[in-house]
C-alpha cells in the first residue's frame, strides 16, 4: 500500500502554505479541517508558520477541529480560531499541555452549535472552561477527562446543556466526586442514554439509585473500577434502567455484596454486552445470571479463575451460539484445553476472541474451528499474548484459514517466525493491528526484517508492536513510513537496530501523529541515517554496500 494521491496533494499544500497564493479560497472546508489536524499532528504550528495557517485555513466555515498531543496549540491559537468566527459542531482537544482556561474559555463562549465536545488530559484546564459551554439545543455528546475539573464544572455543563445524551467524565485522579452524579442524573433525565464514569472511586449506592430513578432510557453505563458501591445501589439501577444494553462492572469488587442479593440474576434481559472482569463470581452464579440473557452477544470475564471446566461447558452450551465477542484474558486457572474446546464448540459465531495470558493452552482446540470455513471467515480478532505452549502448526493453520483477521496479538510466543508473518500477509489482507512483542524464539523461529516487510507490503497496518525483537532494523521502519501512511502507533522499545532518525522519518511521512515508544538503553551513537541518492531510499550508512 502507498499514500493516496489526495494525501500527497494535501501534504504538499500543507508544507507550502507560505508560497501558494490564495490557496485558502480554493480549498473546500473538509480539506481545511484535515490539513489543520495534520499540521498540528506534525508540530508545524510554529511561530513562523502559524500566520500562514491561520490566514489560509482558519475560516468561518469550519465545522470540526481536532488537536491531539500538540504542545504548539496554545491559548493564542485558540483565540485565533475564535477570531475567524467559526461555529463548530465538533471540538476535540487532547494532550495539549499548553492550553489553559483563558484560551479554551474564549473559544467555547462563542460556540452555539456544538454537538460533540471532547477534552482529554489537559492539565491546566479547570471548571472555568466548562462554565463557558452553553449549547442547550445542540450539544449531545461530551467527554471530559481532565483531572482538575471538579463537580462545579460538571454541574454547570449538564445544567446549561440538558440535551446531552452521551456523557463521560472522571479520571483516576479526578477532582470530580460522587456528589455530582445525582445532579447529572436529575439534569439530563430521560435524555441520557450513555454514561461512562470509570474509576470514580467515590461512587456510592445513593448515586446509582439516583440514576435508576431519573434515567429510564439509559442504554449503556460503564462503572469500571468504581469499587465502593454495593448491590444495594446496583439493584435499583438495574430495575429503573430496563432498556440497558451495555453494562460494564469490571473490577467493581463490592458490586455483588452481599452475596445473598443475587444481583446478577436481576440483570435486564435487554443486555447485549456485559463485562464482569475481576469480580469474585463462581460458575453456578454466572450460569444463573447469563442463561437469562438471550440477546447477549459480547461477554468479558477477564481474570475470573474460580469456574471449573464443567461450569464452562454448562455456561456456553446455553449462551454460546449468540456470542460474537468473548474475552477470557488471564483466566489461566479456569481455561484449559478441554474448557477452550467447549467454548469453541458452542460459540459458533465468534468474531473476536481474547485468551491472552492463558499459559496452559496448547491451542489444539482451534483445529475444528480452522477446519470450518464459515466459522474461520467470521474471526476478525484473535488475541493470544502469552499463550506460550501454542504450536507453530496451529498458528499457521489460523493464518491460512482466517482471511478476515484484522487484529492478531502474538506477544511472547516463541514459535512466531517469518514464515508465520508471510502467511498472515498472504492470507489476511485486512490485518491492521499486530503484536509480536518479545517473540524471540530459537534460531529456527525468529522474526527478522523479511517477515515484517511481507506484512508491510500486503496489509494497511495501523498499530504495530515489535518491542524486544532485536533483529528488526530501520529497513522495516522506512517501509512502514512509505507503505502504511495511516499508521497510528508503533511500539519498538528494545529494538536496538532501529535508530532515532528512522523514527523521526516515520513520524514525518505518516498522515497523522504516530504514537511511538522507542526506549533503547545504550543505543550505539554511531548509527547514522542518510538518503541513498541512487535508489532514493532512506537507510543506515553502515548498511549501505
Amino acid at each position: 500500500m502507498v499514500k493516496k494521491l489526495e494525501d500527497m496533494c494535501l501534504q504538499c499544500i500543507g508544507q507550502n502554505l507560505n508560497s501558494i497564493s490564495q490557496v485558502g479560497r480554493l480549498l473546500p472546508t473538509k480539506h481545511k479541517e484535515i490539513l489543520l489536524q495534520r499540521l498540528a499532528d506534525h508540530d508545524m504550528l510554529t511561530p513562523d508558520y502559524l500566520p500562514h495557517v491561520t490566514y489560509h485555513l482558519f475560516s468561518p466555515a469550519l465545522h470540526s477541529v481536532k488537536f491531539k498531543g500538540c504542545e504548539q496549540v496554545t491559548d493564542a491559537v485558540l483565540m485565533k480560531l475564535n477570531d475567524c468566527k467559526c461555529q463548530l459542531e465538533s471540538l476535540y482537544i487532547g494532550r495539549c499541555k499548553m492550553v489553559t482556561d483563558v484560551g479554551l474559555q474564549a473559544l467555547l463562549s462563542k460556540q452555539t452549535s456544538l454537538k460533540k465536545l471532547t477534552l482529554k488530559n489537559l492539565p491546566q484546564i479547570t471548571c472555568k472552561a466548562l462554565e463557558a459551554v452553553c449549547c442547550p439545543d445542540t450539544l449531545v455528546d461530551v467527554k471530559i477527562l481532565c483531572s482538575n475539573i471538579s463537580n462545579k464544572g460538571i454541574q454547570s455543563l449538564v445544567t446549561k446543556n440538558p440535551k446531552i445524551c452521551k456523557l463521560s467524565f472522571g479520571t483516576p485522579t479526578s477532582k470530580a466526586s460522587d456528589d455530582v452524579v445525582p445532579v447529572c442524573a436529575s439534569a439530563l433525565g430521560s435524555n441520557l442514554i450513555e454514561l461512562v464514569i470509570s474509576d470514580l472511586n467515590t461512587l456510592s449506592d445513593k448515586s446509582l439509585v439516583s440514576i435508576g430513578e431519573n434515567c429510564p432510557n439509559l442504554i449503556r453505563i460503564c462503572l469500571m473500577g468504581c469499587n465502593k458501591f454495593t448491590s444495594e445501589g446496583l439493584m435499583p439501577l438495574l430495575s429503573g434502567c430496563s432498556k440497558l444494553q451495555e453494562l460494564d462492572l469490571s473490577f467493581c469488587y463490592k458490586a455483588l455484596e452481599p452475596s445473598s442479593s443475587n444481583v446478577l440474576e436481576h440483570l435486564p434481559t435487554s443486555i447485549t454486552s456485559l463485562s464482569l472482569s475481576g469480580l469474585p463470581v463462581d460458575g453456578a452464579t454466572l450460569h444463573k445470571a447469563l442463561v437469562r440473557l438471550t440477546k447477549l452477544s459480547e461477554l468479558r470475564l477477564c481474570g475470573i479463575n474460580n469456574i471449573t471446566e464443567e461450569d464452562i461447558e454448562e455456561i456456553f452450551s446455553g449462551i454460546g451460539s449468540e456470542l460474537t465477542l468473548l474475552d477470557l484474558t488471564r483466566c489461566h486457572q479456569s481455561l484449559t484445553d478441554h474448557a477452550l474446546r467447549s467454548v469453541l464448540k458452542y460459540c459458533t459465531e465468534l468474531e473476536d476472541l481474547s485468551i491472552s495470558g492463558c499459559a496452559r493452552l496448547t491451542g489444539e482446540a482451534f483445529i475444528n474451528l480452522i477446519r470450518d470455513p464459515r466459522r474461520a471467515k467470521n474471526l476478525t480478532s484473535l488475541k493470544l499474548n502469552g499463550v506460550k505452549e501454542i504450536s507453530h502448526s496451529i498458528l499457521i493453520g489460523i493464518a491460512t484459514s482466517c482471511p478476515n483477521l484484522e487484529t492478531v496479538y502474538l506477544a511472547g510466543l516463541k514459535c512466531v517466525d517469518d514464515a508465520l508473518l508471510f502467511d498472515l500477509a498472504t492470507n489476511c489482507p485486512k490485518l491492521s493491528n499486530i503484536s509480536i512483542k518479545s517473540s524471540t524464539g530459537k534460531d529456527s523461529h525468529q522474526v527478522t526484517d523479511a517477515g515484517l516487510l511481507d506484512l508491510v507490503r500486503c496489509c494497511t497496518l495501523q498499530h504495530v508492536v515489535i518491542s524486544g525483537i532485536h533483529k528488526i532494523t530501520d529497513r522495516c521502519v522506512l517501509a512502514l513510513a512509505n507503505s502504511c501512511p495511516d499508521l497510528k502507533s508503533l511500539y519498538a522499545s528494545g529494538c536496538t537496530m532501529i535508530t532515532f532518525a528512522g523514527i523521526r522519518y516515520l513520524k514525518d511521512m505518516c498522515n497523522n501523529r504516530v504514537h511511538v515508544e522507542h526506549k533503547i538503553p545504550n543505543l550505539d551513537p554511531n548509527q547514522v541515517m542518510a538518503k541513498n541518492l541512487d535508489t532514493g531510499e532512506f537507510c543506515r550508512v553502515d548498511q549501505m554496500h
